[in-house]
C-alpha cells in the first residue's frame, strides 16, 4: 500500500442480540466502530430504518459530519467481524 493511502477493509456488522448480519461495510482506520459513513457501506440488509431486521432491536441513529450522512452506532448492539486484532 502506498504511503498515505487510506487502509480500508470490508468489515461484517452484526446485531449483538439475534446474531443477523446487518452491513458489510468498509471500515477506514485501526480504531473501534462508533460510526458508519452510509457510502462505505457495501451491503445493507436492514430495513433503512435503523433497526435489526429479525428482532427488532435499535442498533444506530442517524447523524451528519460536515454534510456527509452518518449512522452513530449504539454501543453494545452490535458486534464486528473482520476487524483487526491488536
Amino acid at each position: 500500500m502506498a504511503r498515505g493511502t487510506p487502509e480500508r477493509r470490508t468489515i461484517s456488522i452484526h446485531c449483538a442480540g439475534c446474531r443477523t448480519l446487518l452491513y458489510r461495510y468498509r471500515k477506514g482506520g485501526s480504531g473501534g466502530l462508533i460510526k458508519c459513513f452510509v457510502e462505505r457501506i457495501v451491503e445493507d440488509r436492514t430495513a433503512g430504518d435503523l433497526t435489526c431486521p429479525k428482532c427488532g432491536a435499535l442498533f444506530a441513529r442517524p447523524g451528519e459530519i460536515a454534510g456527509r450522512p452518518i449512522h452513530k452506532i449504539v454501543q453494545g448492539k452490535v458486534f464486528t467481524r473482520g476487524m483487526r486484532r491488536k
